[in-house]
């Protein structure tokens, strides 16, 4: 089985690594597979319906990524992210998000205002969701959002440095999405309507604001 898996490298086994990678890190960030469970390769591929061979991959791009712990001769668990890296995570970020927001906002002054419309429909999307109960897409969509900010602000380097922390942000998003939703998603709205107002400081101010407050939220403190 591993052998027809790796035969077509660039075909249907490829097709099958991005899909068991994209099941998997879903699973993660969801919760449904929990902070240091145990990831044996036998239950991955019965759960995914795979050979090991993509199940192997998965589990290395993972652990690159942060997601999942793999030490010798004891397998794979899922990763745990402690207070220390939350809180550097979130010191990250808070810098990216400020002037990402910042510059975003000032090329909408300049009349660069697509971005506008982009960020409207990521927010009415999130409040739908929200307004339905749902919350399973809402990391995505979270993260999307500020993802565009950051591919709107003229800059090369900050969707790049804001991609590298976004996955394991994500994560800690997802783990209290459901009280932490309502909030982050008018504080969306706020730092949307400063953006197309082509207001720098109060966008930049908004986008920290919302990190920070996302980290009080995580601690248990706000």
């Amino acid at each position: 089985m591993d052998g027809q898996d790796g035969g077509n490298r660039y075909g249907s086994a490829d097709g099958k690594a991005r899909r068991v990678l994209a099941a998997l890190r879903a699973d993660i960030v969801t919760g449904v597979l929990a902070q240091g469970e145990r990831l044996t390769e036998a239950r991955l591929c019965e759960r995914y319906r795979v050979s090991r061979v993509p199940v192997r991959e998965a589990l290395r791009t993972l652990a690159v990524q942060g997601f999942v712990e793999v030490r010798p001769n004891q397998g794979a668990t899922v990763a745990t992210i402690d207070d220390a890296d939350a809180e550097d995570l979130f010191a990250v970020r808070g810098t990216i998000e400020e002037i990402a927001a910042a510059r975003c906002a000032a090329r909408v002054a300049g009349g660069e205002d697509a971005v506008v419309d982009l960020l409207g429909l990521l927010v009415a999307e999130g409040e739908a969701e929200l307004a339905s109960g749902r919350t399973e897409r809402l990391p995505e969509l979270n993260t999307r959002f500020h993802l565009a900010i950051a591919e709107h602000s003229g800059s090369a380097s900050l969707p790049s440095l804001l991609r590298h922390v976004s996955d394991r942000i994500e994560w800690i998003y997802a783990m209290g999405v459901s009280v932490a939703g309502p909030r982050s998603w008018a504080e969306h709205r706020a730092i949307l309507a400063a953006v197309a107002a082509g207001d720098p400081a109060s966008a930049g101010a908004l986008a920290r604001a919302h990190v920070e407050r996302a980290e009080r939220h995580h601690r248990g403190v706000g």
